[in-house]
């Protein structure tokens, strides 16, 4: 084996860190083995010269040299430590034919090793060729890819059966080589490309939508399409779920931009079809239709505007046969979010009219590898319900934008509630009417087209019931009126009667913004030299308002600005006015009344201005019954969980007979919640001038009664 392969790794030169990779091991466990095993029988290997004498340059150790060591040592965490390492070799060094030559030609080998009934290396390279011809006869996949190597073809050939061999079969081989492309910066692989977590997501709702109970570990999706296949890590990820009970059947369209895709499926033996991109149920003659699932952009393409997504979704919509699934992954601009043009709100709008969409899933940032700050969303596709009138149609949309994955992985019990939800979704009206939902919503499909806003700012908040307690809400709020009003304290003039119980109202902060009744100011972006401590005149200073104060680690005033120099240096500056609700949604959402105006607020930290202050500003978003009060909007900003889009947020609104009332008794009590804490502040500072005083013999405490 060692010799079979030293030719490999004469040319490649690893550092500690990659040393540390490949033998699946922390980078200081390198460090460990170098300096433990610096003498003796079997030495570390020593460092080769750097190019040039560089210093600075880090240390560089002969590739072979390294796995010697490491398979007579015994040590990492790497059983397929050479073969490892015999792949980077044929990848990265500095012999051999190019880098996309060499990664196509070794995947088209490892796709001829499923095939081949013997090893590659007992061949010759024309035998390896003629192979090639007899797999892949009209060069779909394969045979162009083994022709270039020529004349590395035997020395590719023996990697390959070293890879499959390591890695158990050719299938694991090329997930090997393909999870390299992120480190070896092969763009075209790694463009769009989701993290483990998606796309073990989407693989548990396709198995869901076709039938597999998430328990089971059994996967039944047996026919899969995609249109869009990338180099197929949807594909892969749902084929490969778990145990198969029969060879799966993909079908991807043919072109040369899908020869990598062929190979991969081809690579773990499963059957690989031909797919025209239009429509996506060719596969109509066989014993079931193929699940469709697809990512757009797919992996390999930049990014598209929504107008571009939405037309590839109308070309998988178009092709759906009756009976027929999809789950089509894209931007949440596109899929759920207000249309960013009118152009992209017609596509979308024809797409809702289809009646298609049984289900739209926010979902949360961090999916895509290499745009990190982009949210995605996630479209259920399956049957319309002719029967149900049009002013009727409904889809399901649910956010689990605040739902991040933990160790790599969407938790368990989300994954099987929104299995169960999407699988509710793609029934009769009868099936969502009966299931109880725990993430998705019901929406209208009349009132999303009429409305022109995101899917999510148009779904009916679920009903929460309303409990009667029995008086125990007024009891108790005597008592503690009771208890903070003393005769050393003015009284809070809160005075309650008992009510009739009913649901609290909730609408969401994006419909409140969108329909006018509440207007988003963003902060200013200030210099961290113009914000300074307050001192003890605040004549001529405006006090900033942060993430700091926001959080309650700085006091509200604590920090300023001086006014003339922030007009001057900010000429598009803003100020609060009174009554604003200034919130941040990071690192947590947090909220305060800013109820005397004319504040700083410093970015990240925004706005919230309420313009329905009287029942008929905003009859169409609130109604004339009920009226926005900005303690309560602050209040349920901060009650917010981490993570969440502020579009989605569900805050409270009060019956316009309330609002005055209840605003005013809540101004009080915050005038004795900052009365209390500068109470607070006093009294551990006297504490902490006692203690200090006392032992230090500079204050005596005095023998007369306290008082006299």
């Amino acid at each position: 084996m060692i010799s079979s392969t030293t030719p490999l790794l004469a040319d490649l030169r690893l550092t500690l860190a990659d040393i540390a990779e490949l033998a699946h091991v922390r980078r200081p466990v390198v460090s460990v083995w170098r300096r433990r095993h610096a003498s003796g029988a079997t030495p570390f290997p020593a460092p080769v010269a750097a190019p040039g004498g560089n210093a600075s340059t880090p240390l560089r150790f002969r590739a072979s040299d390294v796995v010697d060591w490491v398979e007579v040592s015994g040590l990492g965490n790497n059983r397929a430590f050479r073969a490892d390492v015999a792949l980077r070799a044929v990848l990265d060094g500095e012999s051999g034919p190019p880098d996309d030559v060499a990664f196509a030609g070794l995947t088209a080998l490892l796709r001829l090793k499923a095939y081949a009934p013997e090893p590659l290396a007992s061949l010759d390279a024309d035998d390896i060729l003629d192979l090639a011809d007899e797999l892949d006869p009209d060069d779909d996949s394969v045979y162009a890819e083994v022709e270039a190597l020529r004349p590395h073809t035997d020395r590719f050939a023996a990697l390959a059966d070293l890879a499959a061999g390591s890695a158990y079969t050719p299938g694991a081989a090329v997930e090997v080589l393909l999870a390299d492309r992120f480190r070896a910066r092969r763009e075209a692989l790694t463009r769009s490309a989701l993290v483990p977590a998606a796309l073990a997501l989407l693989a548990d709702l396709a198995g869901a939508v076709v039938g597999d109970h998430l328990a089971s570990g059994v996967t039944v999706a047996r026919a899969v399409a995609d249109p869009y296949p990338g180099c197929g890590d949807l594909l892969a990820a749902v084929l490969g779920r778990g145990e198969v009970v029969e060879t799966p059947t993909a079908y991807v369209p043919r072109g040369d931009a899908h020869r990598l895709v062929r190979r991969r499926l081809g690579a773990h033996g499963w059957s690989v079809r031909s797919l025209e991109t239009e429509p996506v149920a060719v596969a109509h003659g066989t014993r079931e239709l193929p699940l469709v699932v697809t990512q757009v952009p797919p992996v390999g393409s930049g990014v598209l505007d929504d107008i571009a997504v939405l037309e590839r979704i109308e070309d998988v919509v178009l092709g759906l046969a009756q009976g027929q699934h999809a789950l089509v992954l894209g931007p949440a601009s596109a899929l759920v979010d207000a249309s960013s043009s009118p152009d992209a709100e017609s596509v979308r709008s024809a797409l809702l009219r289809t009646d298609r969409l049984r289900a739209a899933v926010l979902l949360p940032a961090g999916l895509v590898v290499d745009r990190s700050r982009e949210r995605l969303a996630l479209w259920i596709l399956g049957d319309g319900h002719p029967d149900v009138d049009i002013a009727d149609r409904w889809t399901l949309v649910a956010d689990l934008s605040g739902v991040a994955p933990v160790a790599g992985t969407f938790p368990r019990a989300v994954v099987e509630d929104l299995a169960t939800d999407v699988v509710a979704a793609l029934g009769t009206p009868g099936d969502v009417q009966r299931h109880a939902f725990r993430f998705a919503q019901f929406v209208y499909t009349r009132k999303v087209l009429a409305s022109r806003t995101g899917l999510l700012d148009t779904a009916r908040p679920v009903v929460r019931g309303a409990r009667d307690d029995a008086g125990a809400g007024v009891v108790r709020v005597g008592e503690l009126v009771e208890l903070l009003d003393g005769a050393s304290r003015p009284a809070l003039g809160v005075a309650v009667q008992r009510g009739e119980a009913e649901p609290a109202r909730r609408v969401r902060l994006g419909s409140l913004v969108d329909g006018g009744a509440v207007r988003r100011v963003p902060g200013n972006r200030l210099e961290e030299s113009d914000v300074r401590a307050a001192g003890p005149d605040p004549a001529g200073a405006s006090r900033v308002i942060g993430v700091p104060e926001l959080l309650g680690d700085e006091e509200v005033g604590a920090r300023v600005v001086d006014r003339l120099e922030f007009a001057g240096r900010y000429p598009a500056g803003r100020l609060t006015e009174p009554g604003d609700v200034v919130f941040c949604t990071t690192p947590r959402p947090a909220a305060l009344v800013d109820t005397e105006g004319f504040s700083v607020v410093a970015f990240p930290a925004r706005v919230l201005r309420l313009r329905a202050h009287r029942p008929d500003d905003a009859p169409g978003v609130v109604g004339t019954d009920a009226r926005l009060v900005p303690e309560v909007l602050a209040r349920d900003v901060a009650s917010q969980p981490r993570g969440s889009r502020w579009r989605s947020w569900e805050v409270r609104i009060v019956p316009a007979g309330e609002a005055d009332d209840i605003a005013a008794a809540l101004a009080r009590v915050r005038e004795r919640r900052t009365a209390a804490r500068w109470e607070l502040a006093y009294l551990e500072e006297l504490e902490k001038v006692l203690v200090d005083g006392v032992t230090t013999g500079v204050v005596r405490m005095r023998k007369d009664e306290p008082g006299s």
